[in-house]
């Protein structure tokens, strides 16, 4: 059975909730720039400091390992994640989201889009991008890639890194991808400085393993509802109920047909263990 990782404080705090949502402090959005020094790869990481996985048939991909990651919060004091570490908590709201680890949605999302999705020239989105696998594979199949996560800190040590390692030609790619930070209600209010402070709008919206919490269900949705191109796509992927948090895949559909924006349509479901889902939508095509 899946549940979230919580800490006995943890579960006190979800018991808890009126009081935890009424203090909650969400981090606003940012973008998060790539630094000289975090260029430098080859200074930075040791062989021993990623590894090479088969995570999809035909589909190699270089990731930190998750030791090397900690260490870096470590080194920089990142409090919020090392929180949730010592306390063998998959999250903290609004201080830590989960983005170290790689869900197992993920796995399901990134082979059902290599079989099902032309990527070239494709502007995407990979929103609660946690280690990047998902906004990878788009990169190498010659889309531009903008990646999200709650924390800057995921950003920093995993996300970044994760790219750069992919690529030989580090600068290049760099200009075919972007990163940000933060909550998703202040996200979808960002405005892009490079092209006329207008708002970005995405061919390709994915996500994975992020419809956990029913609170953070209508923020999410926003983004589709406000960033998806007329004609584009969004991929949710995410079990159908996640214990210990409440939230799952049903809740979340019903948001979106309530709403009778977009067509919805299951493309794929597990048949084995806890049901896992992948919904698509489009927008409803005006009569």
């Amino acid at each position: 059975m899946f549940k979230f990782g919580f800490s006995e404080n943890k579960q006190d705090e979800v018991k808890g909730e009126d009081t935890k949502k009424s203090t909650l402090n969400w981090i606003p959005a940012s973008k998060v720039e790539v630094s000289e020094l975090e260029l430098q790869i080859e200074n930075r990481y040791e062989p021993n400091d990623y590894r090479e996985c088969l995570l999809f048939p035909d589909c190699k991909l270089k990731l930190i390992q998750h030791e090397k990651a900690l260490h870096d919060l470590q080194k920089y004091n990142c409090t919020n994640i090392l929180e949730a570490e010592s306390q063998h908590s998959d999250r903290i709201p609004a201080k830590y989201e989960g983005g170290l680890k790689i869900w197992e949605c993920s796995y399901d999302l990134g082979q059902y889009l290599l079989k099902n999705i032309e990527f070239q020239d494709k502007f995407v989105l990979d929103l609660g991008c946690g280690t990047g696998i998902i906004g990878l594979i788009a990169l190498l199949k010659n889309s531009i890639v903008h990646f999200q996560d709650y924390n800057v800190e995921v950003i920093k040590t995993v996300t970044i890194p994760n790219v750069l390692l992919n690529f030989e030609d580090r600068e290049s790619v760099l200009n075919r991808c972007q990163f940000f930070c933060g909550d998703w209600e202040s996200f979808t209010k960002l405005r892009d400085s490079n092209n006329g402070d207008e708002f970005v709008e995405y061919d390709l919206i994915f996500t994975s393993e992020t419809i956990y919490d029913p609170d953070n269900h209508k923020k999410l949705y926003e983004v589709f509802k406000r960033r998806l191109k007329a004609n584009g796509i969004g991929f949710i992927a995410g079990k159908s109920y996640y214990f210990g948090v409440g939230g799952g895949m049903w809740q979340f559909q019903n948001l979106i047909e309530e709403d009778a924006i977009f067509d919805v349509e299951i493309v794929w479901r597990n048949t084995e263990g806890l049901q896992r889902e992948i919904l698509k939508i489009t927008r409803k095509q005006q009569s």
